[in-house]
C-alpha cells in the first residue's frame, strides 16, 4: 500500500492506507511496499525493538521513510530504538522536539477531568518526532 505521498507512480493522488499488521507475521503485511510508514508510541518493550524494526523495514519502500512520534523517554527499549532501526538499514534523519500542541486535550468536549483520565501523562511528557529513511 503506497503511504502518503505515494500514488503508485501513476501520477494520480497519493494514497493512504491503514492497515493492522501482526510484526511478527510478514504474511500479515501488505504486499504492496509503503513509501511511509506513520508509527506512534509503538515501543513499551524492549523485545518489540528488533521486531519493530524488522517489520518497518520489511514493508516500506526502498526510498521510504518511518515517521515516529514518542515520549522522549519513559518507554522500555527506546533507548535502543535508533540502533536497532540502523541495523535494519533505516538511517535516522530527523530527531526533533514536537510542537507543545502534542500535549494538548485532543478531546472534542475539551473536559479536563476526562482528559486526566484517560491521557494522565500527555500535558506532562515531552515527546520527540524521528524520521528514519531507508537506502
Amino acid at each position: 500500500a503506497r503511504g502518503a505521498g505515494g500514488g503508485g507512480g501513476g501520477g494520480g493522488a497519493p494514497r493512504v492506507v491503514a492497515a493492522a499488521v501482526d510484526w511478527n507475521d510478514e504474511r500479515t503485511w501488505p504486499d504492496e511496499k509503503a513509501d511511509v510508514i506513520i508509527g506512534s508510541d509503538l515501543v513499551y518493550q524492549s523485545d518489540a525493538v528488533p521486531v519493530l524494526a524488522r517489520a518497518v523495514k520489511g514493508m516500506l519502500s526502498d526510498a521510504g521513510a518511518f515517521l515516529y512520534v514518542c515520549p522522549e523517554t519513559g518507554r522500555d527499549g527506546l533507548d535502543g530504538l535508533d540502533a536497532a532501526m540502523e541495523a535494519n538499514g533505516l538511517t535516522l534523519t530527523s530527531k526533533v522536539d514536537a510542537p507543545e500542541s502534542y500535549g494538548a486535550n485532543p478531546l472534542a468536549s475539551k473536559d479536563e477531568e476526562d482528559c486526566f483520565l484517560h491521557f494522565h501523562e500527555l500535558a506532562a511528557t515531552r515527546y520527540v518526532l524521528r524520521e528514519f529513511r531507508k537506502g
